[in-house]
């Protein structure tokens, strides 16, 4: 530990004496050049000494400091400013031999001459004469400079100095003195530095005490003494100095450490404060040029043009042709009546629903083609990116919100976690994706209300100069309303869903913007009404075309070409081969195959679209068709029956069995029911499947009295593709394999399920009474256990048949006679069972049924046809409370079993066909 040594300013107080010097004064360095001096004189010697002028350029206290650059850094100006601040003659005739400016300690060296006796003593005392003189001219003459408020001094130098410029060591209050030789102690090393300043402490070294650390009060002290001591010879120790580091710690930084519990947070809020103060006006500026287009170069219609041929030429494309929704009489009058509400102010949503592909994308287009400002948002980017903060980074690009600082969110969230693990409690500074996402809507929402101010006061302008009277306008022209277009929206699931919807029911509620909303969910319709339940939302719903209109709107996009008449097209030799490509193109545009592809392909406006495309691209009607039904049937096959759980961005949540399942019924009906679907033993009266089919756009649900009623295919050329997806024989037998299996194991699941109820109601142990009957109960039930894990054992294992239930009878029968008593022979044993379990068992199930009752037709439904007569009002021997349970087991043991003979037989009949495929 080291020992200080505290020097009080108390000892300068008023009234206090002072300290008397117990020690003589240090002289200063003397240096002798030249004996003789010139003269001959024995007694003379030319000596050189130096002193140092103090405060003469101000000192560089930081590398911030801009003090030093304020006076002149020339080295023979700063030479001729000393020289300037000298007497014009020295004492003792001296005279200055060298100015050497130390600019970075705010002084210089000045070493002069003088001759003199050849005692060093009197040589000292010349040279202390010269300093004095030197000194007082000094102080007398400089007065106090208006940089540093302080006035110049001159100091003797007792030892050599180091001349350095080492940009790291600038001056400091501290002085470290390293001791070559026998170590000083503290009242030698006070009366050495005390004559450049006052001491605020002197730190002497514990272990090694080869060095101390003078501390001064003023940094001019310091300097002094490191220019005036280094070097100095002590007695037999020479002293070296250099300075030291000082630790600075303010006043706030050192109150800032002991209240971490408030200037953490302080801090953290401040810095989140400066950023958003300094990039939200740039994020405000960028949002409002992506909907003004204000600064877009593709705007202006000369670039814009240039840019397109351009862009043409480089990818050898033509022109699209626009496509108009004129000829679509259901698209048109939508168009209509969605341009209609637009003319309107803001007062609710507007959802465009339809299925895929059914022009919602068109009709939306169309109706905003005379909006100025138009914002999309495209649902399925986002819904496209795996995270959430790549979807709020998606959706911060869509809106034009720039920059984006995805690390803000980290940074909060470490801050937050440092803060608690610090204070103890939250400080509530973190954020979130969700967050960001609402700072983003209302970034928006502040540069659509500029919009609306501005447009306001752009039309009061415009009323004033052709009125000479003034009236407020509170309504902003139809064509500068901003829209809002939720593209692809509620399709599927995305986080921020509640928090968009919720944003633009506020944005339309203040009359800021219309807010369209297209989905191919029908659902998303009362999804949207919770998110603005005061006020019904207009919807606008599209559906597939009439096979009228789908023959029509081919017709006018396939316009029978003209008979040339002079010069043949570039790719005809000759006028016949001219006549030849008219009749080859009239044929492909014939009527007949304009109805067959109208026909498979439906009202679908994409698909229609499509096939126009292929046919005019040079291709026939029936290739183009052709072309169409086999890309949708890969479409099914590859996300309806792959194996990955998520093919595409569809999420699996049905088995390739149920879609199968549902594939068969649609192949033959244009609809099925929903209900029986879902109530069907593949779905088990869960919609999850159905709904993930829906969302995958392979099948569409037709909804009546606001449920769904009735299930189609996704799309109608999928109608053709479910058809030779069936009469594929290869790839329909292996999956009506897979779903026959399916079938018998959950049948079987039934089977088990009621043999273990029956087991647990012991109904035959105790329901008869004689030893023969109970017997014979229980043997039925044993070998009918036995019958039906044999019998699957068999059929899955070796693809055979499985018992009879004459076998289970004759089994039964047996073991009741083998267990009866010994005079009780084998037709005792049959008569008896007559009456009991096993004869009750044998008349219930193998009767047969009336003449004149026919069997339903129907047996898929699980259903056994029994008649009055076949239903024994009460089994002997069972308890009457465990009458109906007991009797529907029974029936579900048989009915099942039914149904897995029957499967297991179809599985052998496919397995056979693929074995001769």
């Amino acid at each position: 530990m080291q020992t200080r040594f505290l020097l009080s300013s108390a000892l300068r107080r008023p009234g206090w004496p002072r300290i008397a010097r117990t020690t003589p004064r240090r002289s200063i360095h003397v240096d002798c050049v030249e004996k003789h001096a010139g003269t001959g004189d024995e007694r003379v010697a030319k000596y050189r000494a130096a002193l140092f002028v103090d405060n003469v350029f101000p000192l560089k206290v930081s590398r911030l400091d801009i003090r030093p650059y304020l006076v002149l850094r020339n080295e023979a100006a700063m030479r001729k400013k000393v020289a300037g601040m000298l007497p014009s003659e020295l004492p003792h005739g001296a005279r200055v031999s060298d100015i050497d400016p130390h600019f970075r300690d705010g002084g210089s060296l000045v070493h002069f001459t003088f001759t003199g006796n050849t005692g060093l003593d009197a040589a000292r005392q010349t040279a202390q004469d010269v300093v004095s003189a030197v000194d007082a001219h000094v102080r007398a003459q400089s007065g106090r400079r208006w940089l540093w408020l302080e006035s110049a001094r001159a100091l003797a130098v007792r030892g050599v100095p180091f001349c350095e410029d080492i940009v790291r060591m600038l001056p400091s209050k501290r002085v470290r003195v390293e001791f070559c030789g026998p170590p000083l102690d503290m009242e030698q090393i006070f009366d050495e530095f005390r004559a450049f300043g006052r001491i605020l402490d002197i730190e002497m070294a514990q272990r090694d005490a080869q060095h101390a650390v003078v501390h001064f009060t003023r940094l001019r002290g310091a300097t002094s003494a490191r220019n005036c001591v280094h070097g100095d010879v002590v007695g037999a120790t020479r002293l070296r100095l250099a300075y030291e580091r000082e630790d600075r710690e303010m006043v706030l930084v050192q109150w800032a450490k002991e209240h971490s519990k408030f200037t953490i947070p302080l801090a953290a809020a401040a810095l989140i404060a400066a950023i958003y103060a300094v990039f939200d006006p740039i994020r405000e500026f960028c949002v409002e040029n992506k909907i003004t287009h204000r600064f877009d170069l593709s705007r202006i219609p000369l670039l814009g043009n240039v840019r397109k041929a351009a862009m043409r030429s480089l990818l050898r494309r033509e022109p699209a042709p626009q496509q108009d929704v004129s000829a679509w009489t259901g698209l048109a009058d939508q168009s209509a009546r969605l341009t209609s509400i637009l003319d309107e102010p803001p007062e609710s949503f507007v959802v465009v629903s339809g299925p895929r592909g059914s022009g919602k994308t068109r009709v939306v287009d169309q109706a905003t083609a005379n909006k100025k400002y138009r914002i999309v948002v495209d649902a399925r980017k986002l819904a496209a990116e795996h995270s959430e903060v790549e979807q709020m980074t998606q959706l911060a690009r869509q809106l034009g919100w720039w920059p984006v600082f995805n690390s803000i969110i980290s940074i909060t969230n470490a801050v937050d976690v440092m803060v608690t693990a610090t204070t103890g409690s939250n400080a509530g500074i973190s954020a979130t994706p969700e967050s960001q996402v609402r700072r983003i809507l209302e970034t928006l929402a502040l540069v659509l209300a500029n919009i609306r101010q501005d447009r306001l006061q752009a039309q009061a302008r415009q009323h004033d100069k052709h009125h000479e009277f003034t009236i407020p306008v509170h309504t902003v022209e139809p064509a500068d309303i901003p829209v809002i277009v939720l593209d692809n929206f509620l399709d599927k699931d995305i986080k921020f869903t509640p928090v968009i919807l919720d944003w633009a029911a506020s944005v339309v509620e203040a009359g800021l913007a219309h807010c369209i909303i297209t989905t191919s969910n029908i659902s998303g319709y009362h999804e949207v009404q919770r998110a603005q339940p005061q006020s019904p939302a207009s919807l606008v719903s599209l559906n597939d075309a009439s096979p009228i209109e789908a023959v029509t709107l081919l017709q006018q996009q396939l316009s029978l070409p003209t008979m040339p008449e002079q010069s043949p097209p570039p790719h005809v030799a000759d006028a016949h081969s001219a006549n030849d490509e008219y009749v080859r193109r009239l044929d492909q545009a014939s009527s007949d195959s304009i109805a067959t592809a109208a026909r498979v392909l439906g009202g679908r406006l994409e698909d229609l679209q499509l096939f126009v495309q292929k046919v005019r691209a040079g291709e026939s009607v029936d290739a183009a068709l052709e072309d169409i039904i086999q890309r949708s049937i890969t479409e099914v096959r590859k996300y309806a029956f792959a194996d990955d759980s998520e093919v595409g961005q569809h999420e699996h949540t049905w088995t390739p069995e149920q879609f199968w399942y549902l594939l068969t019924e649609l192949a033959l009906r244009d609809s099925v029911e929903y209900d029986r679907m879902r109530n069907s033993a593949l779905f088990s009266g869960k919609d999850d499947a159905l709904l993930g089919l829906a969302e995958a756009q392979l099948i569409t649900m037709v909804y009546d009295n606001d449920r769904p009623s009735r299930i189609r295919a996704g799309r109608p050329v999928y109608a053709a593709a479910f058809a030779r997806i069936l009469k594929d024989p290869g790839f329909a037998s292996s999956m009506t394999v897979k779903m026959n299996k399916q079938f018998i194991d959950l049948e079987t699941a039934k089977i088990r399920k009621a043999e273990d109820e029956l087991a647990v109601l012991n109904v035959f142990r105790a329901s008869s009474d004689a030893h023969s009957a109970l017997t014979s109960g229980m043997a039925v039930i044993a070998a009918a256990q036995g019958g039906y894990r044999h019998g699957r054992s068999r059929s899955k294992d070796r693809g055979e048949g499985d018992l009879q239930p004459d076998a289970f009878m004759a089994q039964a029968i047996d073991a009741a006679t083998r267990n009866a008593s010994g005079e009780a022979t084998a037709a005792a044993a049959r008569s008896h069972a007559d009456q009991s379990w096993s004869g009750w068992f044998k008349s219930f199930f193998y009767r047969s049924p009336p003449a004149t009752t026919a069997a339903p037709a129907d047996t898929e439904s699980g259903a056994d046809y029994l008649s009055s007569e076949m239903q024994p009002s009460v089994i002997p021997g069972i308890p009457y409370e465990l009458q109906g349970r007991v009797q529907f087991l029974l029936r579900t043991i048989h009915s099942s079993q039914q149904k897995i003979d029957r499967w297991d037989a179809e599985c052998r009949d496919k397995a056979q066909r693929l074995a001769s495929l």
